[in-house]
């Protein structure tokens, strides 16, 4: 990957700019999931905003229209072979007599409207506007110090960013190196994004088929 164009204050600003609106949602009226869908789209606008105005493009993170293409290629070629991985962890541990359903601590809305805007929340917006913070402004702002501190730095902000009531939030740690990782190889914020939203789309699809077989 390029040097990072993203300096500390840059950095610091964008970063204080998402603080602030996550916080401000606390106090805006609406159902949960529509003021986040709503917050995280205002984080997605404001952020890109705050990089033209200082970059004058998206380039710096990764969301050029000539990296779109690479980065989309690469989004989908490592979804697939990181699914099949899955697929094969799930064969071994239904051989060695666990669940891997079982593992999915994920509880979904009980109605059809709430479900679908759960899907777009969490497969879409969510993952996007998550990956232009941690692998689009932190990940290339950590670069300058080589790859592993930025996978390590990112990575980490972005597990401590989700709820670790659950325990070891190991979805999150390989998911946020896997984001990283790709890309750094891809260039393209593209890549992460794709990754991102096609793996939180199949974990939520997996946890719906779940729950729709216990009352079947």
């Amino acid at each position: 990957m390029e040097p990072a164009r993203i300096g500390l204050k840059p950095l610091l600003t964008a970063l204080a700019v998402v603080v602030l609106l996550e916080a401000g949602a606390v106090w805006m009226p609406g159902p949960p999931l529509v003021v986040t869908g709503l917050v995280r789209l205002l984080d997605i606008g404001l952020l890109c905003g705050l990089l033209l105005l200082l970059n004058k493009e998206l380039s710096a993170v990764g969301l050029s229209v000539k990296q779109a293409g690479p980065g989309l290629r690469t989004g989908v070629a490592w979804s697939a072979v990181f699914g099949a991985m899955v697929l094969a962890a799930g064969a071994v541990l239904m051989m060695a007599g666990l669940s891997p359903l079982g593992l999915l601590k994920l509880r979904l809305p009980d109605t059809q409207g709430e479900l679908v805007l759960f899907f777009l929340v969490g497969g879409l917006i969510g993952p996007v506007a998550e990956e232009l913070v941690y692998r689009g402004l932190i990940y290339t702002a950590l670069r300058q110090w080589g790859v592993t501190v930025a996978v390590s730095g990112s990575t980490l902000l972005f597990v401590l960013s989700h709820s670790l009531s659950t325990g070891l939030p190991i979805p999150q740690i390989i998911g946020g190196i896997v984001f990283a990782l790709a890309y750094e190889r891809s260039k393209s914020l593209f890549a992460p994004i794709v990754i991102h939203c096609l793996g939180n789309i199949a974990i939520f699809s997996i946890a719906l088929i779940s729950s729709l077989n216990q009352f079947a």
